[in-house]
């Protein structure tokens, strides 16, 4: 069985250190216990301790032992991530015998176990720290030391209080943990182990141990007896290990598979979850029973533990070797158990014992959860598959939706304290019994959404739910049905549940009438055509039961649901998710565009349209930021309050929506590139005639003198046809139809404004590409393929996928804007970014959230061998497709991804030149980062919120400097991490802004503070924005062909590389540019390089980019030392991994970050006028604008000193408009 990266190397130094840190912990409990006059006995001189039910005493034992996995050499790491391994640690284990003095055996019997026991760890949490304190005194006063004492002198510790087994159950056990540090340079280093203290009664009688006590109290009984047979445990299971090695490896392959999917409660931190020891326990009964032998093989005994799991674990007659007065003992536990508000519990006891191991594990959590994972690893052919074909998914992403519930602290303190008086404080209550009220509101509020519900609390305040759907279809339904009309006492308790004045009688297709609540959201619109995931839904539901049966102020959200909010913009006056509004409108366009198209005559055309494919991905809806409908695309008469103009933008550039329009020549292609290409122009201008004739409509242009035009008569190709034409085009029940259409064309294109959106469509014909290789212009040939053959047929296959997942186009959309916020998004092209998110939705088990599929798709990033081919599973049965997809794969030996699908098995033709190698080393990197952060927010009871902004947050030390970009080049910055608002407000806060205003001078715009509003001057306000009938139809044309696809951040970029190829690598943020990111290449001395190669990037930028103070090369000694490198190798900075604090601190630093100006001066931005480098060419195009300006009837501006336009428009003499 091969190892798995939960497992451990075992050396004799990871042990003699291990040691080493228990003896020390040893000898500080020994001063305590000496320091307060307890007996204290070594382990070695008394045997350890052993309950006796018969005499109703136990034997004592020593008062420091040790215990746990550790010695038997079972214990593995809880995460296959690196990054996690070493700050989660493996633990060992020492239990303390609590002095008689603290605890007494009456004290025990009284019920006082508990509290004794907290005031013992208390008194010896305050005594460790004390010491902590006392040894960091004598390091720093005591400088004269020796070698061995310089060790000591790295070495720290702490000590903390965290719950008994990970998970949070109140002040019922807590343990102390000491975690040990070492220096490493500059940096604490923690290592791998961490000590564990236990505690334990000092004796057990039978009042307590006996099946008569565990019938009367069986929690309390059942909690004392978890401390009191620890050291028995151990002693049984380690003369059961030492004898195989086969049942060894057998357990420690299943805490590897317990971790790897959910059910251990140290991985989740759900109470009712397994443990290590329950997994050895398990092997030990079966041993017990004869099931299992020690000579069997590891796959045989770890196959026979999962039948068990799946068949016998809840039977009580399977433990059948007693007889029949034992056996009533046995089940008479679990009734007491079921009396107390809980299902059956899972049932394990070891020969000789009346305690039942698994007393917190409901046998609903065994059947729904652990039963169905064993029966899910049954089904693979060998053991070693689950952990290698399946992703690591904890509790609360197995289940298909996690929610968090906070502002329960009051409440269940409440509850608690009524229970308390209610049984009396000699009774232990059930962690169940305080949230069985909270439990019965959420299940009644599901209903038929769930077939399972499962909740515990992560800390006083919060309360984790995770909901296994009946469907995802049920999940995401708008309606909840209640019971029919006729059955009056059911209507009547589901209008108290729900209130008379939400509720409604509805009749369905199949005649019934029923009692429902139809369900509405703030951000959807009055149709409710949104289609919300599943998780939308159930948090909607879940936060309006809770507000009226529990509490007010009750918060509902979705675990890692605060990630989409890196996908908000600027909608008009507030941030939101543009998606949601746009969806509909942009699909009744493309439609229309269909129809439009497909209602052309035949003989309109010298050849047949075959095919219109809309081949964006705003239209399959996994677009990072979608498309939008433009104002430079509207006309006067537009009434833009209609819902096909929701979300409607004024940015300075319009993204179009790209088609491909495939023909049918009937054999009359040319032969020759250039007749093809004069053949694809001529069809794009009959085609934008045609469009124009049939379905374009007369429109008058209106304006005066003084800044509004008078009315001109235009005369266009159409006629009064048109607009009935273009009616019977949209679709039916459209109350306002009344769309103008504007068609042009270019060389290859066809461009059709509708609806505030502008189609681009090209004419694509395969004989081009086949010109194109036999003439060996391979580049030229792939790039046309990919662009106009495999996108179509993409589009095709993700549209099933986008449509059939709800929760994919989100998790496409998250995994763009990570990809991008690393600055690898040009490198890695969508098209494969949305295959690889598609991996995890084409398996067994999809995810329900787009977090969940964010997940899985950093996992496949950090986890998959790319040296192999990814094969997406289309089919997996056939390994025809996969065998033949790794023999293209070993050919190409410069290709750093290979991914297989269903329409491309043997090719990959969206990774064939891009990623290469050395980016895949770098993108594999920032995948595991990413994942420490999000296992992180997943683990953590209160996590912190700079660790979502750190997910998205790349790390500073990967590159050895940055330049921010000329804020008025940034033409969206409000798709920012951190938006200019935001920056504005931080800075603010910190005292940092200049006057009352407050604003930064970086970015234009208004920015109130309290009743007084006030605007910036460093930049002038945005231009305005001209409609289609507001201008001339050529200066109408010009003007939007000079804002489609306006990219100024990436042709700064693109000169920048041309500039410097062979001296640096530039990396930027291609979705939401706001500066660019410089590794160097060079083989000398990095500080001289470093500055040269900025003052370059300066000059060549022509004020695009702004310069930067290269503090963190203030010192060449202060830099680690780098490698020599040559052009076209792998660079020493994307080597090795990334630490979790270094992008914390980045996006920390982010939160309240600003731009880097040009005079280093706070919160002021000077304005630099460049005299070198103004040429005749400058002039000339400064007088171009100028006579560009007069002719579109604006004012004259006067001249900014930044002169960086024709670097900025890559030549394109570009109007700037200013008129307010």
């Amino acid at each position: 069985m091969p190892l798995t990266p939960y497992h451990l190397q075992w050396s004799e130094g990871l042990i003699r250190r291990v040691e080493l840190r228990m003896q020390q912990v040893h000898s500080y409990v020994r001063e305590f216990y000496e320091q307060n006059d307890y007996p204290f006995t070594s382990c070695e001189e008394v045997a350890p301790t052993r309950v006796d039910t018969d005499k109703g005493k136990t034997a004592q034992g020593g008062a420091v032992e040790a215990v746990g996995s550790f010695l038997l050499r079972t214990c593995v790491h809880s995460t296959p991530f690196y990054e996690t391994q070493v700050q989660r640690g493996v633990g060992a284990d020492l239990v303390l015998a609590i002095p008689e003095a603290v605890c007494t055996l009456k004290d025990i019997q009284r019920g006082s176990y508990l509290k004794r026991r907290h005031e013992f760890l208390l008194n010896l949490e305050k005594f460790f720290k004390k010491c902590r304190k006392r040894m960091n005194q004598e390091v720093i006063t005591n400088d004269d030391c020796t070698s061995g004492s310089r060790e000591e002198k790295s070495l720290q510790w702490n000590v903390q209080r965290v719950p008994y087994g990970d998970c949070w159950s109140g002040d019922e056990k807590y343990i102390l943990r000491f975690i040990f540090f070492r220096k490493k340079g500059e940096a604490l280093q923690r290592e791998l182990f961490h000590i564990d203290i236990h505690f334990r009664p000092i004796s057990v009688t039978g009042r307590i141990a006996s099946a008569a006590a565990i019938r009367k109290h069986p929690y309390y009984s059942h909690l004392v007896l978890e401390d009191a047979l620890m050291t028995a445990h151990l002693r049984r299971l380690h003369n059961l290990f030492s004898n195989s090695k086969s049942l060894q490896h057998a357990a420690v392959f299943l805490n590897c598979w317990a971790h790897h999917v959910g059910i251990m409660a140290r991985t989740s931190g759900h109470p009712e979850a397994l443990s290590g020891f329950h997994l050895s326990a398990i092997i030990l009964r079966l041993v017990e029973e004869g099931v299992v032998s020690p000579k069997m093989s590891e796959e045989n005994v770890v196959r026979s533990v999962w039948v068990y799991l799946s068949r016998g674990l809840t039977q009580t007659e399977s433990f059948g070797k007693a007889d029949s007065d034992e056996a009533d003992e046995q089940t008479e536990p679990t009734k007491s158990l079921s009396s107390e508000g809980r299902d059956e519990v899972a049932v394990l006891r070891l020969e000789g014992e009346a305690m039942n191991l698994l007393f917190r594990t409901s046998a609903s959590f065994l059947k729904n959860v652990i039963k169905k994972s064993a029966e899910e690893a049954i089904q693979h052919q060998r053991s070693a598959e689950v952990i290698q074909k399946s992703p690591f998914q904890p509790l609360q992403l197995r289940m298909d939706v996690c929610l968090v519930i906070s502002g329960l602290a009051g409440y269940l303190n409440e509850i608690n304290q009524a229970q308390l008086e209610k049984v009396g404080s000699a009774v232990c209550l059930r962690p169940e019994g305080v949230m069985r009220e909270l439990y019965s509101v959420i299940q009644e509020a599901l209903g038929t959404r769930a077939t399972y519900v499962t909740l515990w609390r992560r800390n006083a305040d919060v309360v984790n739910v995770a909901v296994q759907l009946s469907g995802e279809a049920e999940g995401r339904n708008r309606v909840t049905r209640g019971p029919p009309l006729e059955d009056t006492e059911a209507v009547a308790r589901f209008n108290e549940f729900w209130g008379s004045d939400v509720t409604s009688t509805r009749q369905f297709p199949d005649g019934a009438i029923y009692r429902c609540v139809l369900w509405t959201f703030s951000e959807g619109d009055e149709s409710h055509t949104t289609v919300h995931h599943a998780t939308t839904v159930v948090r909607h539901v879940l936060q309006f039961a809770l507000e009226k049966h529990i509490r007010k102020n009750v918060r509902v959200s979705a675990l890692l649901g605060t990630l989409e909010g890196v996908l908000a913009e600027r909608v008009g006056a507030e941030w939101r998710d543009a998606a949601p509004l746009v969806q509909k409108s942009l699909f009744d366009a493309c439609r229309t565009v269909e129809k439009m198209v497909a209602g052309i005559s035949r003989t309109s055309l010298p050849c047949k349209i075959t095919s219109l494919d809309i081949i964006s991905a705003s239209e399959r809806h996994t677009a990072a930021f979608p498309v939008r409908p433009h104002l430079a695309l509207t006309y006067t008469s537009d009434d833009l309050s209609s819902s096909c103009f929701a979300g409607i933008t004024v940015a300075p550039t319009i993204e179009p929506v790209h088609g491909v329009l495939g023909i049918d020549d009937r054999n009359k292609i040319p032969d020759t590139i250039e007749a093809i290409t004069t053949m694809k122009g001529a069809i794009c201008a009959q085609l934008s005639k045609v469009v124009q004739q049939k379905y374009g409509r007369e429109r008058r242009k209106t304006g005066e003198v003084g800044g509004e035009m008078k009315s001109k008569g235009r005369r266009g190709d159409g006629d009064g046809e048109s607009g009935s034409t273009l009616q019977r085009v949209e679709s039916e029940g459209e109350e306002d139809s009344n769309f103008c259409i504007r068609s042009s064309c270019t060389a290859n294109s066809v461009d059709i404004i509708l609806k505030g959106y502008l189609f681009r469509l090209y004419i694509a014909h395969y004989r081009e590409v086949l010109l194109l290789r036999a003439l060996q212009r391979e580049a030229e040939a792939a790039t046309i393929e990919r662009k106009l053959f495999w996108s179509a047929q993409h589009a095709k296959f993700l549209r099933t996928i986008s449509f059939g997942h709800c929760s994919y186009a989100t998790a496409t959309r998250l995994a763009s804007r990570w990809m991008s916020a690393m600055y690898l998004y040009e490198f890695v092209v969508p098209e494969a970014v949305e295959l690889l998110v598609a991996h995890a939705y084409l398996g067994s088990s999809p995810p329900k959230t787009p977090a969940g599929g964010f997940l899985r798709f950093l996992q496949l990033l950090a986890t998959h061998d790319w040296a192999v081919p990814l094969v997406l599973p289309y089919s997996a049965s056939s390994k025809e497709e996969a065998g033949a997809a790794e023999l293209v794969r070993k050919m190409g030996e410069q290709q750093g991804m290979f991914i297989a699908t269903s329409y491309a098995p043997v090719e990959s033709p969206f990774t064939v030149h891009t990623p290469r190698p050395i980016i895949v080393h770098r993108l594999v990197q920032l995948a595991k980062a990413a994942l420490a952060v999000l296992l992180d927010l997943i683990n953590q009871d209160d996590p912190s919120p700079h660790l979502e902004a750190a997910v998205f947050t790349s790390s500073p030390s990967a590159f050895d400097f940055q330049m921010a970009l000329h804020p008025c080049i940034l033409l969206q910055p409000d798709r920012l991490l951190t938006p200019p608002v935001v920056e504005r407000a931080n800075n603010f806060e910190c005292g940092s802004t200049r006057g009352s205003g407050g604003a930064s001078p970086l970015f234009g715009g208004m920015q109130t503070t309290g009743n007084q509003t006030t605007s910036t001057t460093g930049v002038p306000p945005a231009p305005r924005v001209w409609r289609l009938d507001e201008l001339e139809d050529s200066k109408s044309h010009m003007y939007i062909n000079e804002l489609v696809e306006r990219e100024p951040a990436a042709h700064v970029v693109r000169t920048v590389r041309a500039a410097t190829r062979d001296r640096a690598m530039v990396f930027y943020d291609c979705l939401a540019p706001c500066s660019i990111s410089v590794t160097t290449i060079t083989s000398s001395a990095v500080r001289q390089h470093c500055q040269k190669l900025h003052d370059d990037i300066l000059r060549i930028s022509r004020g695009a980019l702004m310069p930067t103070a290269l503090m963190c090369l203030a010192t060449e000694e202060a830099l680690a030392p780098k490698e020599k490198v040559k052009a076209g190798k792998s660079l020493p900075s994307y080597k090795g991994t990334i630490e979790k604090e270094t992008i914390v601190a980045a996006a920390k630093a982010d939160l309240r970050r600003k731009r880097p100006n040009v005079d280093g001066a706070k919160g002021r931005l000077s304005k630099r006028v460049r005299q070198e480098g103004k040429s005749v060419e400058d002039e000339a195009q400064k007088r171009h604008r100028s006579s560009q300006r007069k002719s579109l009837g604006e004012k004259p501006v006067q001249t900014k000193p930044f002169s960086g336009k024709s670097a900025v428009d890559k030549g394109r003499t570009t109007a700037k408009k200013n008129v307010k």
